[in-house]
Parts: structure tokens; C-alpha cells; sequence
């Protein structure tokens, strides 16, 4: 019995057996007015438990524009990281998507909602997304850090809608994790109980920066993330046409994800680049001293987000990211 039940946990963790289905499909929109139908179903998903700050947000101009991009959010945090970032997107001309990933931005931030995420609900969730901003503009581009950057990388790698992706540090194995290590406790966390465990074991419930972030994680919804990544990496990629630009930001100063997973993960990508395209690997200055959150205006790098921004600004696209973060902490 103790061979057989030590052979059946091999065959669960170190083979594909245990794996999510992660199949993507085509875009279901055809016009603007298609784009807004989906984006009531993304918003309606929002109830009474979601914090005001963290539900999903769609901004668009009124009609098709050039350029629509998605931006997915990090790990335990919600669209509101993203918000500044949103607001440059949006001054400058573009349609803007900041879906809320499963079982994030609840008001209880010690609630278990995240015990409920599936990889295939993440894919769901930043499919539809994207089926949105393909609606809302020509060229869509999709940013992402953290878990966001792993689900960035999957759409990238899967729909033809996406022609720029900036993966910000993306989760594909966490700093303390062999990437070797990565499919079995992904394929482990999908089967066993869930455990909770928290970002500062010092601060534990009182951790609030940003506000609107979880202060602990579970192992099961970062096996989910996990499980994503590795398709993004591993799987077949699904793409037709070619992806025109792949930027990969690291960041020696990151304590929460491999760089060298990172790494992998945009190489990856540019395999899948057209011709003229374009593969942008860029290296956070490590004077900076920046953490792991290179987005949020209220999280652990605020205090040198300006600079950040600085560098982050032509990476996105985007000209005025500094002015604007400026003006928002100017506000009353």
C-alpha cells in the first residue's frame, strides 16, 4: 500500500495528470458596441464584498481608438494598483482595462476567497479582458506584474489580439522556489488542502501598504499563478500571427520572484516575435533599492515611485507617467 500510494503521488506531481486545461479562444467582439456589451459582464461581477477601490474598470473614449491596453494587477492586490498608470494610459489617447483577478479585492482582507482561484478562472478572467480592449482599440497591449505578469505572458503567448506585452516581474517561480520545483508544488497545491501564510510575519493582519492589498497569501491560488506561468512557458503556443514588442523588466532588488524566471519566461515570448519585432530586456537600476511592487502609488516603493516611474515610462509607452503621478498625490 505505501508503494502504491508513493507511486500515485509521483504520477500526480511529476506529470501532467494533475494539470489545468488552459485552452484560449478567439475574441467574441466585433465593434465598440460588442467591447461595452462585455465590459457590463466583467464589471457585473463585481458584488457588495468587492472594496469600492478594487473593482474592475474599463475606460473608454466613446469609440474605437488607435491603441487600448489591459493592465493585470499583481498578486493579493487589485486594479487600484494600477490606477496612476491607467490615467496616463488614458490622457495620452488610449482605452484602458483593469480587470479584478478571482478572488481578490474583497473589503475582508482576511477573508479565503483566494482558496477558490483555478488557473482556468485567471484565464478566463484576463480572456475576457482582453476580448474588451480588442473591441476597444486597434493595437491592445497588455501589461502585467507579478501574478498579472504571468497572466500577461499567457496571453501573449495565446491570442493573436496582443501585439505589445510588458511583463513587470512576472511570478513564474517565487525567489525561493528551484524552478524545477515549480510544476510539482503547482500540481501539489491544486489537490491539497489550502494553507495561509503571511507576507510579514512581524506586521501579520496589521500589514496595510498598500491598503487594499491582501497580508498573506495562499498556497493554493499561488499554484494557480504558478500553474499559468509554466503554460505561458512550456505550453503550445496558439498564436497565428506575430507579437510586435516583448519587454521584460527585472529587478535585482526583488525578494519575491527568480529573475532568472523571468528571464526564461521572456525569451519565451520572443520566439513568437514577427520579423521587425522586438524584445526589450531591461534591468531595474539596483541604486534604486526598489521592491518587488514597481506599480502601486501606496505600496513598499512609494517613497521612490517617481523614480521608478522614470524609468518605467518609456518602457510603457507612455510620456507623462511621472507628471501624472504628481498631479494624483497633488489632488485633495
Amino acid at each position: 500500500m505505501v508503494a502504491a500510494l508513493v507511486l500515485s503521488l509521483g504520477v500526480l506531481l511529476l506529470t501532467p495528470l494533475a494539470d489545468p486545461n488552459l485552452s484560449a479562444t478567439s475574441a467574441r467582439i466585433s465593434t465598440h458596441g460588442d467591447a461595452l456589451a462585455l465590459a457590463a459582464e466583467l464589471l457585473d461581477a463585481d458584488d457588495a464584498q468587492i472594496d469600492p477601490r478594487c473593482r474592475s474598470r474599463v475606460r473608454e473614449h466613446g469609440a474605437r481608438t488607435e491603441h487600448a491596453v489591459v493592465l493585470l494587477h499583481g498578486y493579493t492586490n487589485c486594479p487600484a494598483q494600477f490606477d496612476v498608470v491607467a490615467d496616463a494610459y488614458v490622457a495620452a489617447g488610449a482605452s484602458v482595462v483593469l480587470p479584478r483577478l478571482p478572488g481578490h479585492g474583497d473589503r475582508d482582507r482576511l477573508g479565503r476567497s483566494l482558496s477558490e482561484v483555478r488557473a482556468e478562472d485567471l484565464v478566463a478572467t484576463v480572456g475576457l479582458a482582453l476580448d474588451i480592449a480588442a473591441g476597444l482599440g486597434e493595437r491592445v497591449t497588455v501589461v502585467g506584474l507579478s501574478g498579472g505578469g504571468s497572466l500577461a505572458g499567457w496571453l501573449a503567448a495565446h491570442r493573436d489580439e496582443v501585439a505589445e506585452v510588458v511583463l513587470l516581474a512576472p511570478l513564474v517561480a517565487p525567489r525561493v522556489l528551484p524552478r524545477r520545483a515549480v510544476a510539482p508544488v503547482s500540481r501539489l497545491a491544486r489537490v491539497s488542502p489550502d494553507l495561509y501564510l503571511w507576507w510579514d510575519g512581524e506586521q501579520r493582519e496589521a500589514l496595510a501598504d498598500p491598503p487594499y492589498a491582501y497580508p498573506r497569501y495562499s498556497l493554493r491560488s499561488i499554484g494557480a499563478f504558478l500553474a499559468v506561468g509554466r503554460d505561458a512557458q512550456t505550453g503550445q503556443p496558439a498564436r497565428t500571427t506575430r507579437l510586435r514588442r516583448v519587454v521584460v523588466v527585472t529587478n535585482p532588488g526583488d525578494a519575491a520572484v527568480s529573475n532568472a524566471g523571468v528571464v526564461v519566461l521572456g525569451r519565451r515570448l520572443a520566439g513568437l516575435l514577427a520579423p521587425e519585432g522586438t524584445l526589450v530586456e531591461y534591468r531595474v537600476p539596483e541604486e534604486l533599492g526598489a521592491g518587488h511592487d514597481l506599480i502601486d502609488p501606496e505600496g513598499e516603493n512609494a517613497a521612490i515611485l517617481a523614480g521608478l516611474y522614470a524609468e518605467l515610462e518609456p518602457l510603457l509607452g507612455l510620456t507623462t507617467l511621472v507628471e501624472t503621478l504628481g498631479r494624483v498625490r497633488a489632488a485633495p
